[in-house]
């Protein structure tokens, strides 16, 4: 009879702690709704630029984009081709409410990595911070997103600075596919 009021008495207190353990998933911010205008697939092109004094190449960039983890993120899987080369990209975009400000962690195949934050000014995107090149030498950049179309077709501008050397790193347009 003990053992029943022992195995009773543990299976409650399971029961309980597993109840305190399991909260309601908290709504994700309403200031994510506004990287929406991201999710489906892209298709862009342009030229891009990789150092102030090397030559401009042509460059077809594709973005896949969607929410992820209850709605907090927007993964972008990206395939980049131009300059004789095709490269893979994973992005998280977020928001953090402490800071008030959107977030792009970004990671390149080649090794290269960025971490930016955005701010929207009606239809527009502007994205800085730091990129690390496959060398890991930084560069700021500020990358500049114009939507029209409601939100179907962007043009983007990048600017980079390293070593007191400013350029245009990129220049594309695109079109949403999906």
């Amino acid at each position: 009879m003990k053992h029943i009021f022992w195995i009773g008495t543990l299976l409650l207190i399971f029961v309980s702690v597993s109840a305190q353990g399991q909260t309601a998933n908290p709504a994700a911010p309403l200031e994510l709704k506004k990287l929406d205008v991201w999710a489906g697939d892209w298709a862009l092109s342009g030229t891009a630029k990789d150092k102030p004094d090397s030559p401009a190449y042509k460059v077809v960039w594709r973005l896949h984009e969607r929410w992820i983890l209850n709605g907090y993120f927007l993964q972008v899987h990206q395939t980049w081709k131009g300059n004789d080369q095709v490269l893979q990209g994973l992005e998280m975009l977020g928001y953090d409410r402490a800071k008030k400000v959107y977030t792009d962690y970004g990671f390149g195949s080649d090794g290269s990595t960025w971490f930016l934050t955005a701010s929207f000014h009606n239809n527009t995107m502007t994205e800085s911070g730091i990129s690390k090149g496959p060398n890991g030498e930084p560069m700021k950049c500020r990358m500049t997103w114009a939507f029209t179309n409601r939100g179907s077709a962007l043009s983007g501008t990048q600017v980079c600075e390293t070593n007191g050397s400013r350029w245009t790193a990129v220049s594309v347009r695109g079109t949403k596919i999906k």
